[in-house]
């Protein structure tokens, strides 16, 4: 008896011309005498290696190839969708068009079935102060007043976002009510991952980039620490420079977890970057 593969879920990809390669191959096993050729043709290109070209990255689809294309996949209307806003997504690079997209793919609603926590982390960092919200609501003096929140935040927010980001972090699961009515965290520590592997974490770092240009005029040395190292290095340094920085993060969050009830809330930026550029000679 013959098995019966999966279907390729368009809905878990990220990428759609990683999509487009593993449609290729599995479409191809079923069957053989499928080609880049009979896809032209069914989807309407006179190009007979256009595909190809499309996964390897070295052609972009249009407004006018993305119909030929959900034509070609043989797509639902749900999948139509999806798929134009993964290309358009994957395409941009504007990053509030991206984001965007982004949200119109969060918004299906196979995708929310398949991965419900992905839109949740979305709405928990589309906003800079709900991770900081979450810290506060274990302080000592907390009252459970969205004004106690909105006084204590810096830059200031209002008493209605503070409102909102307190029932939006009891809708996520990230805080609870206890029996005697008090706020407190449903777990200890929430941490982004070691990078920005996401468009939902790097929309967030982008928005704490634009937060410390704030903070950093209002704040007096004594309660800000800035350095900064330009440095020459090999390489090959590079990987052991990033792994370091990753152990100290670890370090700091093994640390502050044993604060239970913590009287501030501070935010820690560690970032390393090239400023230079590789050489011709590097390049080949």
């Amino acid at each position: 008896m013959k098995r019966t593969r999966p279907a390729i879920d368009l809905f878990r990809y990220r990428d759609y011309r990683q999509f487009l390669r593993d449609w290729y191959a599995q479409t191809k096993r079923d069957r053989r005498s499928f080609s880049f050729r009979a896809f032209s043709q069914r989807a309407g290109f006179r190009s007979p290696n256009f595909l190809k070209l499309v996964m390897d990255g070295d052609r972009n689809l249009t407004e006018e190839s993305v119909v030929k294309f959900m034509n070609g996949l043989n797509l639902n209307k749900q999948e139509q969708e999806f798929f134009r806003d993964l290309v358009f997504f994957n395409q941009s690079t504007n990053h509030e068009l991206k984001d965007k997209y982004y949200r119109n793919m969060l918004r299906s609603r196979r995708l929310k079935h398949l991965t419900p926590i992905e839109g949740k982390q979305y709405e928990y960092y589309s906003k800079w102060y709900h991770p900081v919200v979450r810290e506060l609501v274990n302080a000592t003096d907390f009252d459970g007043r969205a004004e106690w929140i909105a006084q204590r935040l810096n830059p200031p927010i209002t008493n209605e976002e503070a409102a909102r980001s307190l029932a939006l972090l009891a809708r996520l699961g990230f805080i609870e009510q206890g029996a005697d009515g008090r706020w407190k965290q449903s777990s200890t520590l929430v941490s982004t991952g070691p990078e920005p592997c996401s468009h939902t974490v790097f929309t967030y770092h982008l928005g704490l980039l634009d937060l410390t240009k704030e903070i950093l005029r209002r704040t007096p040395p004594a309660k800000r620490d800035i350095s900064a190292l330009t440095l020459g290095v090999a390489r090959e340094r590079l990987p052991q420079i990033k792994k370091m920085v990753q152990e100290f993060r670890e370090e700091i969050m093994k640390l502050v977890s044993e604060d239970v009830h913590p009287e501030e809330v501070v935010q820690l930026n560690v970032q390393m970057y090239p400023v230079t550029s590789p050489g011709k000679d590097d390049e080949r």
